[in-house]
């Protein structure tokens, strides 16, 4: 096991999720949605230490631009250091609610799949919301968002902006893993979250 992952998880669990690294059963699920041979852009929240990143670079076209978008300082500096040779690789410290400033600074297309492991079960309402929303507004209208989660208490939230498409329960990872593919709906139900649940849910 990976000790600077150890590390974080202990340090921050609320932005890292879960203690140990995703399976290879866990990363075949989400890599599946993606289709690498015409991606121009694909956008990936929370990487951690790349177990993800290393399929994603692996697999796409030289031209596809990756853009890596890390909370966590010392992942980040891990990410950069590992990745700073590949071309069209681009790792920031910065939150996702912001990626659409990072992909106009990187003059990069919009995504055509957003890979994402952050744990909303963990992340203020308010937070999960702007990101969900933000990341609806990034996506091409074909474009997909690929979801790894270990509960499913946030299906409703993540319906408010984006239609499901596919489910897959991974036993083979531990914890278990859900894996969520969704389309951009042409419009949130709503500009901004209801305050009585978004007071709610950051009291829990």
């Amino acid at each position: 096991m990976d000790s600077s992952f150890v590390a974080e998880f202990f340090r921050n669990p609320a932005t890292v999720g879960s203690l140990i690294p995703s399976s290879r059963e866990l990363t075949e699920k989400v890599m599946a949605p993606i289709n690498f041979a015409t991606a121009r852009c694909i956008v990936e929240y929370g990487p951690g230490t790349g177990v993800f990143t290393d399929i994603i670079i692996g697999r796409r076209r030289p031209e596809t631009v990756v853009l890596l978008v890390e909370v966590n300082r010392r992942f980040c500096k891990l990410l950069q250091a590992r990745y700073s040779s590949q071309p069209n690789v681009h790792v920031v410290h910065g939150s996702a609610d912001k990626t659409g400033d990072y992909l106009k600074e990187l003059g990069a297309p919009p995504p055509d799949y957003v890979v994402c492991g952050l744990p909303f079960s963990s992340l203020p309402w308010r937070q999960g919301w702007r990101i969900l929303e933000h990341t609806r507004q990034l996506l091409l209208p074909s474009g997909r968002l690929i979801l790894f989660q270990y509960s499913l208490q946030n299906r409703k939230l993540f319906e408010r902006f984006f239609q499901p498409l596919d489910h897959a329960h991974v036993l083979l990872n531990l914890p278990p893993a859900h894996v969520l593919v969704y389309a951009p709906t042409p419009e949130a139900s709503t500009s901004g979250p209801p305050p009585a649940a978004a007071d709610a849910a950051d009291s829990r």
